[in-house]
């Protein structure tokens, strides 16, 4: 079988076997000397909201330095449109709906302006969509990216995620850092034999992501065996974690003593294609239950940005459904003008309009999905838009 016709799953799993065994994968990548994380996590560029999962190991393997992606229609209509000649990436993610042209008393639907009407319709079971991105270097007129700091550093971070998390810290010179599953302990060093203070946090964390494992949180298969397959796909899913909280807290990522386990990873990966993917979707439920345990008070940077999202303001952009509205004016009794960017049709909505509701969601709930989705609502000629991807150049 060609390349061009593998699973994505299949083409990943390759190249990561490939960068393995060569001693370039994301898990070999060079420490910061400022003990920062060596990785970003990769943003969709409109919403600013995570990529996740499988996804995210697609995009970390680009090595890009410019977290931010978009897909050919969203970054068009984004107006930062892709450079000529700029070559995407090809993602895959699961979907329960479809796009599809309305049909109205026995014949597809239009608009006045001839565009096709369309209807997001529920699946019986979930379907695997495909989507290609492009990173933020290859886009046309996008600003320059901001990042608002943390009130508290990452050691305090994760200081608190490990004083949150319920499970035992035994200190002792000579340990090296692990967890046993039997005694729900995690045994280390003290943090000055370490070499860096960041790297003791980095180590604990990761042995906090071996503890998700219990039969108490998200229990995982035991890995009782010193060296057994299963201990080999455990410690995959806990260094991929360990990638997802490094990005997340801003701490370096170290594969350490688990060097080792890069052949084994290779020679399972060879075997299994898809066990990539399954452990990228799995290290992302660790990563979102270790950071589930920082406590809210130290989230309380996000205090304004939730309050802004309470109604509606000026200049949002906001899609839904087969269209964009763009909200143009303040009104009396906190309505707000909004402008159908299709039709240019302009309505005033209040709090209580059904309309108003869903954009209100749309502007606080926008998930990887939906907003990969959106895209084909805003380009309903999905043929058309796939010819023009195709016309910029893309990469698997």
């Amino acid at each position: 079988m060609s390349e061009e016709f593998k699973p994505l799953a299949e083409q990943i799993s390759e190249r990561m076997v490939n960068l393995l065994n060569d001693n370039r994968s994301i898990f070999t990548k060079p420490m910061k000397e400022d003990g920062t994380s060596q990785f970003v996590m990769p943003i969709n560029a409109k919403t600013k909201q995570n990529y996740t999962s499988a996804t995210a190991l697609v995009l970390l393997m680009q090595n890009r330095r410019d977290p931010r992606w978009l897909s050919y229609d969203q970054a068009r209509f984004n107006k930062t449109p892709v450079k000529k000649g700029a070559h995407g990436t090809l993602i895959e993610f699961m979907s329960d709906n479809k796009l599809q042209q309305k049909v109205e008393n026995g014949q597809p639907a239009f608009k006045e302006n001839g565009k096709p009407k369309m209807e997001r319709v529920k699946l019986d079971e979930p379907v695997k969509v495909e989507a290609w991105l492009f990173n933020g270097k290859d886009l046309d007129k996008l600003k320059e990216l901001t990042v608002r700091p943390n009130p508290q550093t990452p050691m305090e971070r994760a200081q608190a995620i490990i004083d949150n998390s319920g499970v035992n810290i035994l200190k002792d010179e000579g340990w090296e850092t692990h967890y046993s599953r039997d005694t729900d302990f995690i045994y280390t060093r003290e943090a000055h034999e370490f070499e860096k203070p960041e790297l003791y946090f980095a180590s604990v964390l990761h042995e906090l992501a071996h503890a998700t494992g219990h039969e108490n949180r998200l229990n995982r298969p035991r890995t009782d065996e010193p060296v057994s397959d299963q201990l080999v796909r455990e410690e995959l899913r806990a260094n991929l974690a360990s990638i997802l909280i490094s990005a997340d807290l801003n701490l370096p990522y170290d594969l350490g003593e688990h060097a080792a386990f890069t052949k084994d990873w290779s020679r399972l990966l060879t075997d299994e294609p898809m066990e990539l993917f399954n452990a990228a979707n799995d290290a992302q439920k660790i990563a979102d239950f270790v950071m589930g345990l920082e406590p809210k008070l130290a989230q309380k940077q996000d205090t304004a940005k939730a309050q802004s999202a309470t109604k509606l303001e000026v200049d949002m952009e906001i899609p839904y459904k087969d269209t964009v509205y763009k909200v143009i004016e303040k009104m009396d009794k906190n309505a707000v003008k909004v402008q159908d960017m299709n039709t240019t049709q302009k309505i005033r909505i209040t709090p209580s309009m059904g309309l108003y509701k869903s954009l209100l969601n749309e502007v606080n709930n926008p998930t990887q999905a939906e907003t990969l989705e959106q895209e084909q609502e805003e380009a309903p000629e999905l043929e058309l838009a796939e010819e023009e991807t195709r016309s910029t150049g893309r990469k698997r």
